[in-house]
C-alpha cells in the first residue's frame, strides 16, 4: 500500500502542477481575447473555444483532486446516526458504488473518443477527442484516488493479522 499511497503522491503534485498551468493558460488567453476585442477591435476566433475546452479539463481534473482531499460534499445525515463500524462499512459501499462509476466514465469516456477523433473543432481545427479525453482522463484519475480510499477503509475494517498472533 505504501508504494500505491507514493504513486498516487506524485500524480496528485503532477495533476496539480498541470492545473495550475492550465488555469494560468486560460487566464492569459481570456485576457488576451479582451485586449484584442476592446482595445484593437479584432477577435481572436480560437480563444472562447480554447478556454472552453481548456475548463473542461480543469474540471475533470480537479474533481479528480476533489475525490483525493475528500473535499465534496456529501450527505452525511443517516450515516451520522450509525455505530461508527457501521460507518466505516457504508463508507466503503459508498466509496465501492463511486469507483463503480469512475469505471463508467473511464470506459464510456474511451468510446465516446473513439466516436469524435475524426471530428475537428471548428475554430482550432484540432480533433474533438482531445477535449473529450478529458472524461478519461478525470475519471481514470478519480478510479484511482477512490480505489486508494477503499482500500484505507477496507483495511481499518479487517486489519492484517499482527505477527504474534500468526504465530
Amino acid at each position: 500500500m505504501g508504494a500505491y499511497k507514493k504513486t498516487l503522491n506524485l500524480l496528485q503534485f503532477s495533476t496539480e502542477y498541470v492545473l495550475f498551468s492550465m488555469m494560468a493558460a486560460m487566464v492569459v488567453i481570456v485576457f488576451a481575447q479582451v485586449i484584442f476585442r476592446f482595445v484593437l477591435r479584432a477577435s481572436l476566433p480560437w480563444s472562447e473555444e480554447a478556454a472552453r475546452y481548456i475548463m473542461a479539463w480543469i474540471s475533470m481534473l480537479g474533481a479528480s483532486i476533489g475525490i483525493r482531499r475528500k473535499g465534496h460534499i456529501g450527505v452525511e445525515a443517516l450515516v451520522m446516526l450509525l455505530p461508527a463500524a457501521f460507518k466505516r462499512v457504508v463508507a466503503a459501499l459508498m466509496t465501492l458504488v463511486a469507483s463503480g462509476f469512475f469505471s463508467g466514465m473511464v470506459v464510456y469516456g474511451v468510446k465516446i473518443c473513439k466516436v469524435v477523433a475524426a471530428q475537428e473543432s471548428p475554430a482550432m481545427e484540432i480533433s474533438m477527442a482531445v477535449p473529450y479525453s478529458s472524461l478519461v482522463a478525470g475519471g481514470f484519475l478519480m478510479l484511482l484516488y477512490s480505489l486508494e480510499e477503499f482500500l484505507t477503509l477496507t483495511l481499518t475494517l479487517c486489519p492484517a493479522p499482527s505477527e504474534k498472533g500468526a504465530s
